[in-house]
């Protein structure tokens, strides 16, 4: 069996493995740890993803490889390469999230809304926790948890990222500005290769 082949077959295997999680304990933060580790599992198997398979191309800082996605947007697994540094604002998802490392190094800063909520555009938020993924390790996320993202290039980064509804269709996330403690939507991801 070829190394495409396998992969789909491992990739398949392993959102079913997570649909079936969710259909039987909704989402949790358990639940999420054993989202995990499915994906870890996944992640571990490095024969299927081979660095020069996943190159994040010279123009850009990183690119995100559809692997698996349901017809109703839901169940969404991505790959996401870079080998430049990637700086993301502090953010939330809306659905849940759980990214695993392949190699390389992604650090996530997590964080709390500390303002009420009850001015439109102000949201202060406060750093409360910290997680460096590398091969073998990931984070689980809750669909209003906050994080962001940081990574040191020119090193490769692997990693897989899964979503309970894909980024294309995530049109409420909210991004915050720290220095001003203001917020605003976080635009969808337009298109995936």
């Amino acid at each position: 069996m070829d190394v495409t082949t396998e992969r789909e077959r491992a990739v398949t295997e392993t959102v079913s493995a997570i649909r079936e999680i969710e259909a039987e304990q909704g989402v949790t933060r358990q639940s999420l740890d054993e989202i995990q580790a499915a994906l870890i599992s996944l992640a571990n198997r490095r024969e299927l993803f081979k660095e020069e398979d996943y190159l994040p191309g010279v123009e850009k800082n990183g690119f995100l490889y559809a692997l698996s996605q349901d017809e109703d947007r839901r169940y969404a697994l991505y790959l996401n390469s870079s080998a430049s540094s990637v700086m993301t604002p502090p953010h939330d998802h809306t659905t849940w999230a759980v990214v695993v490392g392949i190699c390389g190094e992604e650090l996530n800063r997590f964080y709390r809304r500390v303002d009420d909520g009850s001015i439109a555009g102000k949201g202060e938020v406060e750093q409360v926790d910290t997680f460096n993924i590398t091969a073998g390790t990931g984070v689980s996320m809750m669909p209003d948890d906050i994080h962001s993202i940081h990574q040191e290039g020119p090193s490769l980064n692997l990693h897989l990222h899964m979503y309970g509804l894909a980024l294309t269709e995530l049109t409420q996330r909210v991004q915050y500005d720290t220095q001003n403690g203001t917020y605003k939507v976080y635009p969808p991801t337009p298109s995936i290769g």
